[in-house]
Parts: structure tokens; C-alpha cells; sequence
């Protein structure tokens, strides 16, 4: 990290379920010497911004400026290994059951 560095956190759904806790960062003194800040985000934070932001990307998706990934799971029968794949990281981008 660069002096004055920040780290947005944010997306912990594949911890949610975790019986131990997962191991930090060994190198937490970098946060003191490089003054670095470490803030955490929802995304209710931001339904203000809501309208620009379906504006905006609408644009960047329509201009193949984003795109975008997903992972398909076929049929209802296989919804809960979907599901439960979610909390496992057995996805890339959005998760789905095609029906």
C-alpha cells in the first residue's frame, strides 16, 4: 500500500457461515506507519445514488465496457447446491438456477 492508502472492505457472504474465525493480516503496522484507512461499506449506504448509478451503467453495459460473469446451475432440483455454494465460493459472478 501506498502512504495514505484505502481499503474499502466490503462482501463477507462467504464468511457468514464459517465456524472459526479466519486468520488477519499479519502485517497490521502498516496501517500505523503508512496512515492507511480501512472503512467498511453497505450498499444501503448509496440508494440515494441509486437512479445515476442504473444510468450509468446501463451505458457501460450498452458500450461493452462492463461485463459481466455468472455462474448457472440447471434445474430446481439443484437450487440448493446453488445456494449453499454461494456461502463456499463456488461462483464467479452472479449465481443461477436456469429452470
Amino acid at each position: 500500500m501506498n502512504d495514505y492508502g484505502r481499503i474499502p472492505v466490503c462482501g463477507m457472504i462467504s464468511g457468514y457461515n464459517n465456524d472459526t474465525a479466519q486468520p488477519g493480516p499479519s502485517n497490521l503496522f502498516y496501517i500505523n506507519s503508512k496512515k492507511l484507512t480501512m472503512q467498511g461499506f453497505i450498499v444501503i449506504d448509496y440508494f440515494d445514488q441509486f437512479p445515476e448509478f442504473i444510468e450509468q451503467m446501463s451505458a457501460w453495459i450498452s458500450e461493452g465496457k462492463v461485463k459481466s460473469e455468472e455462474t448457472v446451475y440447471h434445474g430446481i432440483e439443484n437450487a440448493v447446491d446453488a445456494f449453499l455454494g454461494l456461502f463456499e465460493s463456488k461462483n464467479k459472478g452472479k449465481m443461477l438456477v436456469k429452470l
